[in-house]
């Protein structure tokens, strides 16, 4: 499941890779956005082992993105099948009205997820933001998502006020669909609260191009 664009080598999340993720989360500028505080190497090890568990079982989950010439740890980012839950029910409005949106993967296991649709993210060491790296990947996982596992749809959100990932959503062809509501972080404040605004941008299988 590596995946090579220009600049990187994506290679998918495991137990083995945490040291690597590590330097990616619990960077002092990309944490902030996810939690109240820093991960612990236990936190680390446990996420690190529950994507490698994805992979196994869904067929997809998060990649570390390494810098192909100097095998820098870039960042993390690609796809992941969302759990049936409350929370995910509401992007069910910015999708079309069909059968598919709700359907379950067959693999019930680590989670309950949707089958035909998936979430695409990034996170980056603060060194290597605003060199595009961020797109790349986002690119990278449209074309996995759709050429790759045929998926019906991507979607991608982030907290209101984290513009910077906006932006990467919407160059990428995302297009902005609304907001929902769920536990994250408010701008202006370090305390997660339940109904956390979050923008979600939505692209269609047959909206994509290359």
């Amino acid at each position: 499941m590596t995946v090579f664009t220009d600049r990187l080598r994506l290679e998918p999340v495991s137990a083995e890779s945490a040291a690597d993720l590590g330097l990616v989360v619990c960077d002092p500028e990309v944490w902030p956005w996810y939690s109240e505080r820093c991960p612990t190497r236990a936190d680390v090890e446990e996420l690190a082992t529950g994507m490698g568990e994805s992979w196994t079982r869904h067929g997809v989950h998060k990649w570390l993105a390494y810098d192909r010439s100097s095998g820098d740890v870039i960042g993390r980012g690609g796809l992941s099948r969302t759990p049936v839950d409350d929370d995910w029910a509401q992007v069910y409005r910015f999708l079309p009205p069909d059968d598919w949106v709700s359907v379950s993967y067959d693999e019930p296991e680590p989670y309950v997820a949707h089958a035909n649709w998936l979430e695409l993210g990034w996170a980056l060491r603060r060194r290597f933001w605003g060199r595009g790296y961020a797109a790349e990947i986002g690119r990278a996982g449209l074309a996995f998502a759709f050429e790759r596992l045929a998926v019906s749809a991507v979607v991608s959100c982030t907290t209101r006020h984290n513009r910077r990932s906006r932006a990467v959503m919407e160059r990428i062809g995302m297009r902005y669909a609304g907001e929902v509501r769920s536990r994250g972080l408010v701008e202006g404040e370090r305390t997660e609260r339940d109904d956390a605004p979050f923008a979600t941008c939505v692209l269609l299988r047959d909206e994509w191009s290359v």
